[in-house]
């Protein structure tokens, strides 16, 4: 139980038949079944949703992610991330419900309570101060109490209120202790004044000890069981350890899966089941368009239908959509309709014009012959690096410019 295994997905906890406790299958992740897995909706990013300003639309997206895992046999869901994005180009600002700790407590909450109302466990990650990928396993984030409180603590505190499961402690260091065997966030933070009553895990491979880990407040080793399987199992004989300890972690994980359900419906999906369906790709499309913010408008918008001529510039238009962040937020689209094709289905009747490939000088041509020109422009962040700089970089800027 305080240790997690390999298998199908992100991460796995055998089933105890004996005492019948059933298999705990964790996956990614915050926006829909990741890990390459197929015949699942890809949904928009937890940024574009929470730029709806909707809690409800929030609510509805959790809910119909959770569905999915469910089918495919998940019962916890390594998500939402609601690490504040006080960094502008951190690589998962994507996952995230923004830099506003007010609303992202509001948002994450809603999510949270989304998740487990389909009776799977919600994740939160990634506890605590983990707000950028450069170097997050070895980074040591110095903070005071104040800001801790202020900035990075609201949204999981609401969260924890909202009642979720287990918390995912993160990789890096604060005021230097690693999170995983930080016993100041772990106990008195998570567990002593915030009333969390849920289980801890690691993030991938983020414990660094056993029994030192352990008595912080760590309750479950992720994946694998470097520390939490032989190493713990002898610091108990050898009296390092307290029993009493062991006791609590297994009770705390058990607790929550109680609280959604678990013990009384296993789960019964499979990673080959279809999960998606007409109904969440169209709350996908609703999702999206919600959350798409316009910045100015000149009277341009919306287009006249048809237009006689449309200019569609930018290899993210045709060449090179972007269609999700990468790594463990990545989702394998099950369709791709690119801002091309779909402003050609949109304007029936009417002329447009690739021009996803041209140079800028010739896309600049283009645009001045066309009665509208369209520039769609993007930049992909992954987990694991940061962007240099806030450029969109491949000439996008200028082309934006011209």
């Amino acid at each position: 139980m305080v240790h997690g295994t390999w298998g199908a997905y992100a991460g796995v906890v055998p089933a105890n038949n004996r005492l019948g406790i059933p298999a705990i299958h964790l996956q990614d992740g915050p926006q829909g079944v990741g890990d390459n897995v197929e015949e699942v909706t890809c949904w928009p990013s937890a940024l574009t949703v929470a730029a709806s300003w909707d809690p409800e639309m929030m609510h509805a997206f959790a809910s119909a992610m959770a569905v999915e895992q469910k089918t495919k046999g998940t019962n916890v869901l390594l998500g939402p991330m609601v690490n504040i994005a006080r960094v502008p180009q951190a690589g998962r600002n994507f996952e995230s419900m923004g830099e506003d700790p007010y609303f992202a407590a509001i948002m994450g909450a809603a999510n949270i309570q989304g998740i487990q109302s389909q009776g799977i466990l919600g994740c939160l990650k990634h506890w605590a101060l983990n707000d950028q990928e450069q170097d997050r396993a070895d980074i040591d984030v110095n903070v005071d109490e104040r800001t801790a409180h202020e900035l990075y603590f609201p949204a999981f505190e609401a969260a924890i209120k909202a009642g979720v499961g287990t918390v995912m402690c993160s990789y890096n260091k604060v005021n230097g202790t690693y999170v995983c065997e930080n016993k100041a966030l772990l106990t008195r933070e998570l567990r002593d004044r915030m009333g969390f009553q849920g289980w801890v895990m690691s993030d991938w491979y983020a414990t660094h000890s056993s029994t030192t880990a352990a008595l912080a407040g760590l309750d479950q080793e992720m994946p694998g069981f470097g520390y939490f399987g032989t190493r713990l199992s002898d610091d108990i004989k050898n009296g390092i350890m307290p029993l009493t300890r062991l006791d609590e972690m297994v009770t705390r994980i058990l607790t929550a899966m109680y609280a959604v359900g678990l013990m009384d419906t296993p789960a019964t999906g499979s990673l080959n089941a279809n999960a998606t369906s007409d109904e969440h790709n169209a709350l996908a499309r609703t999702l999206s368009a919600a959350g798409t913010v316009l910045l100015k408008n000149d009277g341009i918008l919306p287009l006249a239908k048809p237009t006689r001529r449309i200019a569609v510039i930018g290899k993210p238009a045709r060449m090179t959509p972007l269609i999700a962040g990468d790594g463990s937020g990545f989702v394998e689209p099950p369709y791709v309709v690119t801002p091309y094709e779909g402003i050609r289905t949109r304007n029936q009747g009417g002329n447009v014009v690739d021009a996803s490939g041209e140079w800028l000088w010739d896309a600049k041509t283009l645009a001045k012959d066309s009665d509208v020109a369209v520039v769609v422009v993007g930049v992909k962040t992954a987990e694991g690096t940061d962007r240099k700089t806030l450029s969109l970089g491949q000439e996008q800027d200028a082309l934006v410019e011209a």
